[in-house]
């Protein structure tokens, strides 16, 4: 699929350490110097690099020129891939505003992978507090259906019943 080797980064130099944001950006890339087009979706922002997933079959060059808002044009060098994935680094890193302003443009449907996967699942151990029941009325404590349906209709009515008094008063 790709021009660039698949490699693992040489030195602890390569790997990337910055802080990364997940993120759903879409991207047109092009080869360095060229015109033609190559669709990607940026993944993974940090200020030295970047995730991308590419289509099946794409012929990834080693050097990308591409767009990102309020960075403009960037060139980034093709560190490593695998498969659909590729992991580059910027010639120039991106400053902090230029990160947000990517992820600003983020599809929200990344957003809620994101919380997905950080939100904890319930519990299903019966000492969690969640399932603590103790607060709950007994059943010899509840209003009946009746009592419960009046207390329901009046508080329904009565705000309609003051309107229409209101307007009676100063018609």
């Amino acid at each position: 699929m790709a021009s660039v080797p698949l490699r693992a980064p040489a030195t602890d130099l390569d790997r990337r350490t910055g802080e990364r944001s997940e993120l759903c950006l879409g991207v047109t890339l092009r080869r360095a110097g060229a015109q033609d087009i190559i669709p990607a979706e940026i993944t993974n922002l940090s200020a030295t690099g970047f995730l991308a997933e590419f289509p099946e079959g794409v012929d990834v060059p080693e050097l990308l020129d591409f767009e990102l808002p309020q960075a403009g044009s960037r060139t980034a060098r093709v560190v490593w891939t695998n498969g659909w994935m590729v992991g580059c680094s910027f010639s120039q890193p991106l400053t902090r505003s230029e990160i947000s302003a990517a992820r600003l443009k983020s599809e929200p449907r990344q957003m809620q992978v994101e919380l997905a996967r950080t939100s904890a699942a319930p519990s299903n151990d019966p000492t969690d507090p969640i399932w603590d029941l103790s607060n709950e009325a007994a059943p010899g404590e509840r209003w009946s259906l009746t009592t419960r349906l009046l207390v329901l209709a009046a508080a329904g009515t009565l705000p309609w019943l003051s309107v229409v008094g209101l307007f009676a008063l100063f018609a």
